[in-house]
């Protein structure tokens, strides 16, 4: 995942500093996703994002939030395949723990 997509011309430093850490919980390795740190930093990067927004002009403001809700639809919809993958692993744990009661 790359911090680019989090980012653009209007956003502020200390989302930026956000958006990094956000990216960074994305990045795809062998350790799981740390579901409670990516939770707490889109919460993080909600209040930032609220907050800027109160200390711009309307004009500023406009262009700002039009392009975050292109950003939060790509956030949603990683966090919707984050749920979806953790379901289907849910889901196989189940089956195995299944099928190992049946040879006991």
């Amino acid at each position: 995942m790359n911090q680019v997509i989090f980012n653009h011309e209007l956003t502020p430093l200390f989302l930026q500093v956000v958006n990094e850490k956000l990216a960074a919980c994305l990045v795809p390795s062998d350790a799981p996703i740390p579901t409670e740190n990516f939770r707490s930093l889109v919460q993080l990067r909600d209040r930032v994002i609220r907050r800027a927004l109160k200390q711009m002009d309307s004009e500023v403001e406009k262009a700002f939030a039009a392009k975050e809700l292109e950003i939060n639809n790509k956030l949603e919809k990683l966090a919707r395949g984050l749920l979806d993958s953790a379901k289907d692993e849910a889901v196989q744990y189940s089956r195995g723990r299944a099928a190992l009661k049946k040879y006991k």
